[in-house]
């Protein structure tokens, strides 16, 4: 089995998925290969391009309530890389490629499991989540209301996780007025002089378990000009429970009085908290309980839809965005016998492998 989610893997990562851009289509060879696959190991596919580098791919089997989810689209590669990226190499025990690790390497053991059974399943491969903003799985949500489980995948090393914090990324765009630097005025005008300021009140108002992070600063022109305008982008990834809003005003408080500034909210989305269903999951399925993690996934999407979630694939998170990034073998196919898993289980009178329908 590991061979042939080797060879899976192989032509995933020879597909150039990188987001941004966004210039993924229905077309796309990605979605060619994939679905060629599926429907030669029985599945009906259905393609959805939402357009802007938004697709969908569902391929479904019989009858089930369990959808899984990975997406096909990776970061982009940094001149950082050793290695070819789009190029699987295989060595000393692991796969190398870009989005081996996020998550190609759990899409080609999607891909193996659904031609090593025979069962019900469906599969939804999309192409937006490093984009930010989750169109493809919104879309989905919005259309599909047959489902009661979901299976996302993102590296948890092959656990089932239950819980995970939420994300939310904000810009600020700090006003000023140029003038020489020389008038000493920029004290007051420069607006970058505003953002670095907003900038060390909030890094010292965090609290340490909320995961800020500053990620942008743009503006100014010259070192002798007080700069216009500032722009800050920064996000924070609460846990549950944690209110947004109350940490938001908290940050508008950090601002000075007397600055002009604009405030736009990038993304937001819920924490994933565990629940009776998805811990039924777990049992029905006999998946291994991995730990909370700290990243987001749309595991939260599903579940605020009202679907019993879970978290599961390949690979470890540190690896994930990084150059000459890797899956490790053995983990590739345990996942891919506890996909098969699931997909090897029919619906049958309202009841899936112990875990009640309603």
């Amino acid at each position: 089995m590991l061979g042939r989610v080797l060879n899976h893997l192989e032509a995933l990562v020879g597909c150039d998925t990188q987001n941004p851009p966004r210039t993924i289509d229905a077309e796309h060879r990605v979605f060619s290969y994939c679905a060629e696959v599926l429907r030669g190991c029985g599945c009906r596919v259905e393609i959805d391009d939402l357009g802007d580098g938004c697709v969908n791919l569902l391929a479904t089997r019989g009858q089930t309530e369990t959808v899984l989810n990975c997406h096909l689209d990776t970061v982009p590669t940094s001149e950082s890389w050793t290695r070819d990226p789009f190029a699987l190499d295989v060595e000393s025990g692991r796969a190398y490629g870009l989005g081996a690790c996020d998550i190609k390497g759990a899409a080609a053991c999607m891909l193996s499991a659904a031609q090593e059974s025979e069962g019900a399943m469906a599969l939804l491969l999309t192409s937006d989540e490093e984009a930010g903003q989750s169109r493809c799985v919104r879309s989905f949500l919005e259309k599909n209301t047959r489902y009661s489980q979901a299976i996302v995948a993102e590296p948890t090393h092959g656990k089932a996780v239950l819980a995970h914090r939420g994300v939310a990324t904000f810009e600020i765009e700090f006003m000023g007025k140029a003038g020489h630097s020389s008038l000493g005025s920029g004290q007051t005008s420069n607006a970058l002089h505003h953002a670095s300021c907003w900038c060390a009140r909030a890094i010292e108002w965090a609290p340490n378990d909320l995961r800020f992070n500053i990620g942008v600063i743009q503006g100014g022109t010259k070192p002798n000009v007080s700069a216009s305008s500032a722009r800050v982008v920064f996000g924070m990834r609460p846990q549950a429970g944690q209110c947004v809003d109350e940490l938001v005003e908290a940050l508008h408080g950090l601002i000075e009085p007397a600055c002009s500034y604009h405030w736009r909210d990038r993304f937001r989305a819920p924490a994933l908290a565990p629940g009776q269903a998805s811990r039924a999951m777990v049992e029905a399925y006999g998946f291994d309980e991995g730990e909370p993690v700290d990243f987001w996934t749309e595991a939260a999407l599903f579940a605020r839809a009202g679907l019993a979630t879970l978290v599961l694939g390949p690979g470890d998170i540190k690896q994930a965005h990084s150059a000459d990034e890797f899956v490790d073998l053995d983990e590739l196919e345990p996942v891919c016998r506890v996909y098969q898993r699931v997909f090897g289980d029919s619906l049958v009178g309202g009841h899936m492998n112990g875990v009640c329908k309603s």
